[in-house]
């Protein structure tokens, strides 16, 4: 519904306006007359209406104080101008008022009639980017309590999520959607991610002309505020699209994402990538190669798991590596522009295309990190001290004591070599550890506590949980560990 309120001290004129947009403007259509600018303001103060149509000469409060009072609302609503006055003053006022037209007096139809239709269209393009930034916030900071106060932002039949990749996608997604409101909530070359509400999954399913694209399609949801993992769920029905055809190669179509997708235990990856990334520094080609297919296997796993290993790894990376190593992904060259090869897994036909992409970025990260070891030789000393006491009572004062290096030197090339902070990188020490433990059960919990170097069972269940995701009775009983 579009609200109009039309400000005019002149009844027939008021009453012109309105039939000729009512006759003409083929949408829902609400107009409020107001015979001056001070009901005016209290109208829009109120109503808060989509469009403003006033006169300049008014009584009691004229188009020029009215416009100026709209202006500092919050909510403003799209301004046409009509005045009887050929007057540069006035319209100079107009403009600083942020009025769309300004149309003379005796109105043209034709004119008046596409004045309001670019209003409207320029109200809706406003509301439609402020919807997007609000949805993006719901997505950045993750699921929220309810969404009974996310306004202007309304499914009543509820949403889809929909990713598209393939020339093109901005375009043919704006070509099959032409009549319906959706939201872009990520577009980017060849990419395209967006929320349709429930009733136009039917054009994205029988417009021919997405048959040469690759869609995937969330499940269908109601609450907005749970939009970040529809969101996730598109993107991983999309990577459906690399295991359809036996060669590999990405096929097009559309893909539907699966509830058996969340029965996965991606565990066995965490433990491959974290043994892969963290010995990057001294690992030469044949290791991360090896590493790597370790990775990539997908043997042992029902096909119903295959895109969500994909998009499993396709996170660990976007998520972790690249932040992990800042001031190499953000300063080198090469290794940025491999990173966003890697981030843009759309634009790559097949898997191995992606996985040679990684391959690339790790191999010449390992080259740039033993550069930096060569150049700080007290690093290499500093791992070794800390592999060979990180089961007792130590901390990075008494590790960079023991290699004669100053602290906050020390501090800063350390994270900028091993992607960690000194007690991030002694944590993860203690945890594997602790895991190797566990695993021999033969250990009670504060035996294993002790002997990986925490010290304190009860701190160390709490970093063991947060770590891993589960406690260590937990994590033994998934690891098939018997009690």
């Amino acid at each position: 519904m579009i609200t109009i309120v039309i400000a005019d001290d002149e009844k027939l004129i008021r009453a012109g306006i309105a039939k000729i947009i009512r006759d003409s403007i083929k949408v829902p259509l609400e107009i409020i007359e107001a015979k001056n600018g001070r009901d005016a303001l209290e109208i829009i103060i109120k109503e808060q209406p989509n469009v403003l149509i006033t006169d300049i000469r008014m009584p009691i409060m004229d188009g020029v104080e009215l416009m100026q009072n709209v202006s500092k609302l919050e909510n403003k609503p799209e301004i046409i101008v009509s005045s009887g006055y050929d007057d540069f003053v006035f319209a100079k006022a107009a403009i600083q008022s942020g009025a769309q037209s300004y149309i003379l007096k005796p109105l043209d139809k034709k004119e008046l009639v596409e004045a309001v239709e670019k209003a409207i269209a320029s109200y809706r393009f406003t509301e439609q980017k402020k919807n997007e930034e609000t949805l993006k916030t719901i997505i950045d900071e993750g699921r929220l309590d309810s969404s009974s106060e996310i306004s202007g932002v309304k499914f009543e039949n509820g949403y889809y999520c929909i990713a598209i990749c393939g020339l093109g996608t901005k375009t043919i997604l704006q070509q099959v959607l032409n009549s319906i409101d959706y939201y872009t909530l990520e577009s980017k070359r060849g990419f395209e991610c967006a929320v349709i509400p429930r009733e136009a999954l039917y054009l994205i399913e029988s417009d021919l002309s997405l048959n040469q694209y690759v869609t995937g399609i969330s499940n269908s949801a109601v609450n907005v505020a749970s939009l970040r993992v529809y969101k996730k769920q598109a993107f991983e029905a999309m990577l459906q699209s690399y295991f359809t055809n036996k060669n590999g190669v990405r096929a097009n179509g559309r893909y539907y994402y699966s509830e058996i997708a969340t029965e996965a235990n991606f565990s066995e990856v965490d433990k491959i990538y974290e043994k892969l990334i963290s010995k990057i520094s001294i690992s030469d080609v044949p290791t991360i190669q090896k590493g790597l297919d370790e990775l990539f296997n997908f043997a042992g796993i029902s096909p119903d798991f295959y895109a969500s290993k994909l998009n499993y790894i396709y996170n660990k990376f976007n998520s972790n590596l690249f932040t992990r190593f800042p001031g190499y992904t953000d300063n080198d060259l090469y290794i940025h522009l491999k990173a966003i090869m890697i981030e843009n897994i759309w634009q790559l036909q097949n898997i191995g295309e992606w996985k040679i992409c990684i391959s690339d970025y790790l191999i010449y990260l390992s080259e740039l990190l033993k550069k930096n070891t060569s150049e700080y030789p007290f690093i290499d000393e500093a791992l070794d001290y800390i592999k060979a006491n990180y089961t007792k009572n130590i901390n990075m004062a008494m590790v960079a004591n023991q290699v004669s290096v100053n602290y906050t030197w020390f501090s800063e090339k350390f994270k900028e070599h091993t992607g960690m902070l000194f007690n991030e990188y002694l944590r993860k020490l203690r945890i594997d550890e602790a895991c190797n433990l566990l695993a021999k059960d033969c250990f009670k919990v504060y035996e294993v506590a002790e002997k990986a170097g925490f010290g304190d069972v009860k701190y160390f269940m709490k970093t063991f949980k947060e770590e891993t995701g589960l406690s260590p009775t937990e994590w033994k009983k998934v690891h098939g560990v018997s009690m």
